[in-house]
C-alpha cells in the first residue's frame, strides 16, 4: 500500500471525527452505515473499533467479516478524505486491546455507554475518497 495513503489513513481514523463511517454488507446484500467515532489504527494493517451500539453493523460484521471506512472531510465546497477497506480479524470481550479501547472510550463523549466489543480489524486496501482526476 502507498504510504502516502497509510499516513492520512492513521492521522484520519485516530482523529475520531464525526465524520468517520463503516459500511457493512449481509450475505444477502443489505448494506448498512453507521456513524464509528472511537477507533485507532495501531499500526499500518491494524484498526481497533469499540463498539457500544451500531447493531446491524456487527451483525452484517459477523456474517461477512467485511467492510469500509470513510472519513470526511468537507468545507462545503471540496472533500477529502479516505477510504478504508478492511475485514474483520478478532470480535474481543477482553484482554490488553480491550482495554485499550475502554481507555480511549473513557475519553470521549460516549464514556458512559457499556463497551459491547473490541473489533479488530485487518487493513485489505486504502483509497482516497475520489480517484477522479482533473483534465
Amino acid at each position: 500500500m502507498d504510504r502516502e495513503l497509510i499516513e492520512k489513513a492513521r492521522d484520519l481514523i485516530n482523529r475520531n471525527l464525526i465524520s468517520t463511517t463503516l459500511s457493512t454488507v449481509d450475505r444477502d446484500y443489505n448494506v448498512n452505515v453507521a456513524v464509528i467515532t472511537v477507533l485507532e489504527m495501531i499500526d499500518d494493517q491494524t484498526i481497533l473499533c469499540a463498539r457500544f451500539g451500531a447493531d446491524r453493523t456487527y451483525a452484517n460484521l459477523t456474517q461477512t467479516g467485511k467492510g469500509v471506512f470513510l472519513v470526511l472531510l468537507t468545507d462545503g465546497e471540496t472533500k477529502d478524505g479516505i477510504r478504508v477497506y478492511v475485514e474483520l480479524a478478532a470480535d474481543l470481550t477482553e484482554g490488553p486491546l480491550f482495554d485499550r479501547m475502554r481507555a480511549r472510550l473513557d475519553t470521549k463523549p460516549y464514556r458512559d455507554f457499556p463497551l459491547k466489543n473490541c473489533l479488530v480489524f485487518r487493513i485489505t486496501d486504502i483509497q482516497p475518497v475520489s480517484t477522479l482526476k482533473r483534465a
